[in-house]
């Protein structure tokens, strides 16, 4: 209800003797204004009212508004009709402002339009970009005037605008932005990340004095304030429904007095007074829920009606007729008419307001009420439906698009195409992160179809759910064999079904299982007509790497053509064995693209698999700056998609980026978060998380520790069948924890795994050395620290010959090698290692240099992504775009960083990273 004045009669308007405060609500009043001024002054923020029906959070909005002085007020109420229209609530809160959707990026702009189905609007978009696109608008339009966004009953609000709104406002800091929710105490809007006010009854003295108001006798009053416990609108509606013995206070009250029955009983015996004529229009007015008057009169004028039937309504007071909209005085009252209403009434009410509904923007309303008017199967409607469904899926209304998909199924007479449907439905509730109720629908389709081309679309949908979900059981045999019987009718799709049994070995650390399955699925998918698949060319490529095979890697260069034109993750698949086998142009010339395309096309599902392998790239490559800005987002955008093992995957990354770098808090913080996130059977990332804990224990030198996790994992890969060495560099870790141990002989054993190559191996020598022959091993590993090998290594075996030179008593020698190694580390950020050649340095008899107190490790883990941005040479609107956050947030923290680094410009803090990061190769 956007912009429409308060009713004179609204529950809890009544001042208590000014015009400041609400009648027994000076608390509540005095957070609000706080909120309010806070915007004002540039510290934006939210808050969340919530509280029962009655309970007058509608009287606080509307304070709000009567005390927002120079802000421009937004409104928006939730109707629990409109929950299946994609962003129909946002639009309504934002309409005043979409003339200014050409002052945003051009993306975002193009975003919002397809989103809330305006003009102008192109293709299909993501719902996080629409979300951001919010956010945008919002704060842009604050930095001319604050603004004030109110939005009512938000436990009806469609859930992508409730989504946005939620996006927005826990992202508001330094935005004249404020945004007040009001919603009842039950499920439906989850505001976590937002403060929240608990909205209670009034205190007994309040709700007497207005029950008082309302014409009871004190006693009475007193009775009605216990027994409704201070409910303002019960204070206000139930005096009228009791008998004049009670009000006066000459019997005790009814017991028990229940709002939500008294308003029906009211509308009852309203009913039973008005007009056969009122009672059809009332019935149309709760069927439509808010709507103008010219649509109603339309709509009722198919059913013969006028709209001055409603006349005698508006004077009993359930409803009123304004100049935008017709509404009733409490949703409670329009629950209440709903439910009198016979089911044959509603039914009508339905088909006369989809009659009138004949515009191309009004097809989705349409389709939803003709839904409503239909208790059979009827195709017409369900096509209707699957049509609305596919313009949600257009403009990011993800659980608008489930919604409308799963009711088309269910109103589809044709058992294929109600199984495709449900397909459909099954896909986007995947997407809206409700996988439970996805996998039964998933299910349910099973049961209606034997059509080859579904089964296999929805099969391997299935297993990704029970991966994601945590189900790492493997595939068994029957499995297998159903979609061997798919071959002969569909190649590609039986492979496709096959390969998702893969994930599921995988997700085991199941190298030897993997095998034969990868090369089946090359063989079912080679038999294809069209170009080759990809994905099941690089698992193979894979698994023969994993198993220590020399032909994994000859079909992982011939892969790199075959990913040419897939924007489906392939080219990140294939970037990560590169990685394996320590190829980082490869891999970086491959990943680049695709991530360039994710961007350009707001696709966060390939962003949530691509960056994870990019922060390994960086960290393998010794760039652990890069690296951590990676493996940021990737967290950012994985907790957006809402899927488990995603979110864990992308956790463990960045705990071990955070344990090179040797923040060892809060990189055992995000192992604890992930492993809230993961069933413990899902070996693979139980494995990266261990190993994030092994590099913590290396990066402080507890070697016991480190060797308790490495084994560990290196015992899960021999069980696994897994050969290749470069996967995680295990035994590159293991080699130089039992060399620092003096267990010379389990070092010998790691070192044995690793070959003559790698330059881990080399250091490792260096450190089991005769003194006599220290100069040379040392000098061998060094030579292996080349471009390829990364700066870390270099440091370390710096770190490793300093070490070995000072027990040897040539302190001027160690002072060298570990000063060397000192600025490398400091270079990457790696504070961890840098401490302890600080250690060395000072053990040599001569005092380190002092830390730099103007390190990126000074700042909070925001300050620091903004800051590496800064340094990659992005502007304030987009790195904004980058991490979910407006300009001025952006541009805030920018403030800090220059602040805790002592620089006072943007070029002064990029040529500071810059120097910092000299080591990094380009």
């Amino acid at each position: 209800m956007g912009g429409s004045a308060a009713p004179a009669a609204a529950v809890g308007t009544a001042t208590d003797g000014g015009v400041d405060d609400l009648l027994g609500r000076a608390d509540e009043c005095r957070r609000l204004t706080g909120v309010l001024a806070d915007a004002v002054d540039g510290r934006g923020g939210a808050l969340v009212l919530r509280g029962a029906a009655g309970v007058g959070k509608t009287a606080l909005l509307d304070h709000c508004a009567a005390h927002a002085g120079g802000m421009r007020v937004l409104r928006a109420t939730g109707v629990p009709f409109e929950a299946d229209l994609p962003f129909s609530a946002l639009h309504e809160l934002v309409r005043p402002l979409l003339d200014r959707l050409d002052e945003l990026p051009a993306r975002q702009a193009d975003a919002l339009r397809t989103a809330l189905a305006v003009d102008g609007g192109s293709g299909t978009v993501n719902r996080l970009a629409a979300y951001l696109a919010t956010l945008t608008l919002l704060t842009s339009a604050a930095e001319r005037t604050p603004v004030l966004c109110l939005v009512d009953d938000a436990h009806w609000i469609d859930p992508a605008s409730a989504e946005a709104l939620l996006f927005t406002a826990r992202r508001l800091l330094a935005d004249r932005v404020a945004i007040v929710f009001a919603a009842r105490d039950v499920p439906g809007f989850d505001g976590r990340g937002v403060p929240e006010l608990p909205v209670a009854g009034l205190a007994p003295d309040a709700a007497v004095r207005l029950a008082m108001r309302a014409g009871l006798d004190r006693r009475a009053a007193e009775d009605l304030a216990a027994a409704t416990a201070g409910n303002p609108l019960a204070l206000i509606e139930l005096p009228a429904t009791l008998a004049e013995e009670h009000r006066d206070g000459w019997l005790p009250l009814e017991e028990p007095l229940v709002l939500a029955d008294r308003i029906r009983t009211t509308v009852l015996a309203h009913a039973r007074g008005l007009p056969e004529a009122t009672w059809r229009a009332l019935v149309v007015c709760a069927v439509a829920g808010s709507t103008g008057p010219a649509l109603l009169q339309q709509v009722l004028t198919v059913q013969g009606l006028h709209l001055d039937a409603l006349d005698p309504a508006v004077d009993a007071g359930l409803v009123r007729v304004g100049g935008r909209e017709v509404t009733f005085r409490h949703p409670l009252t329009r629950a209440a008419v709903h439910a009198v209403a016979g089911a044959g009434q509603r039914r009508s009410a339905h088909l006369a307001i989809a009659s009138v509904l004949t515009g191309a923007d009004a097809a989705d309303r349409r389709a939803w009420h003709l839904a409503a008017a239909t208790s059979v199967p009827d195709e017409r409607v369900a096509a209707l439906l699957a049509g609305s469904a596919e313009r949600a899926q257009r403009r990011g209304g993800v659980v608008a698009e489930a919604r409308a998909y799963e009711r088309s199924a269910r109103l589809t007479p044709d058992p294929d195409l109600r199984a495709e449907r449900l397909i459909g439905a099954t896909r986007a509730w995947a997407n809206a992160g409700a996988g439970r109720h996805a996998v039964a629908l998933g299910e349910e389709a099973l049961t209606l179809t034997r059509r080859v081309d579904l089964l296999c679309r929805v099969k391997p949908l299935l297993t990704h759910l029970a991966l994601q979900h945590g189900d790492a059981a493997v595939r068994d045999q029957a499995f297998l064999a159903e979609a061997e019987s798919y071959a002969d009718v569909d190649p590609l799709g039986a492979a496709k079904l096959m390969s998702a049994g893969v994930n599921q070995f995988w997700a085991r650390f199941d190298i030897a299982g993997m095998l034969p399955l990868c090369a089946r699925v090359v063989a079912l998918a080679g038999t294809a007509d069209g170009p080759p698949w990809p994905k099941g060319l690089i698992r193979l490529a894979a698994a023969q790497v994993l198993a220590g095979r020399p032909e994994g890697a000859v079909l992982a260069r011939e892969c790199v053509a075959v990913c040419a034109g897939h924007a489906d993750g392939s080219a990140a698949e294939l970037a990560e064995v590169f990685c394996w086998l320590a190829d980082h142009d490869a891999a970086r010339a491959l990943l680049t693209p695709e991530i360039d395309h994710a961007r350009a096309t707001d696709d966060v599902f390939l962003l949530a698999y691509a960056l994870p392998r990019l922060a390994e790239l960086e960290w393998r490559a010794g760039r652990l700056h890069a690296a951590y800005r990676a493996a940021t987002e990737a967290v950012r955008i994985a907790e957006q998609v809402a899927l488990p093992v995603l979110r864990a995957e992308a956790l463990a990354g960045l705990a071990l980026v955070e344990a090179l770098l040797g923040a060892e808090a809060p990189a055992r913080a995000r192992i604890d978060d992930a492993r809230r996130l993961l069933p413990v059977e899902f070996g693979e990332v139980e494995v990266r998380l261990r190993y994030a804990t092994a590099m913590t224990s290396v990066v402080g030198a507890r070697w016991d520790e480190a060797v308790t996790e490495l084994e560990w994992i290196r015992a899960a890969q021999r069980r696994g069948g897994m050969a290749e060495p470069g996967w995680l560099p295990v035994a590159d870790e293991l080699a130089e924890a039992y060399a620092r141990l003096g267990r010379a002989d389990r070092a010998a054993q790691a070192l044995a795994e690793l070959g003559d190559g790698r330059a881990a191996a080399a250091r490792v020598r260096g450190l089991l050395a005769p003194e006599r022959d220290l100069d040379e091993a040392f000098t061998a590993a060094l030579a292996r620290c080349g471009p390829a090998a990364g700066p870390l290594e270099r440091a370390r075996t710096l770190l490793g010959y300093g070490q070995r030179l000072r027990r040897a008593k040539r302190r001027r020698d160690a002072r060298e090698r570990l000063s060397a190694a000192l600025r490398l580390f400091e270079s990457a950020g790696a504070q961890g290692w840098a401490r302890r050649c600080r250690a060395e340095i000072d053990a040599t008899g001569r005092r380190a240099p002092a830390p730099d107190d103007r390190g990126v490790d000074r700042l909070t883990s925001q300050e620091r992504q903004i800051a590496l941005h800064v340094a990659e040479g992005l502007t304030n609107r987009e790195i904004a775009t980058r991490i979910f956050l407006s300009p001025k947030t952006v541009e805030y923290h920018l403030g800090n960083v220059y602040r805790k680094l002592r620089l006072r410009s943007r070029p002064e803090l990029i040529r500071h990273l810059s120097r910092r990061s000299a080591s990094d190769p380009d």
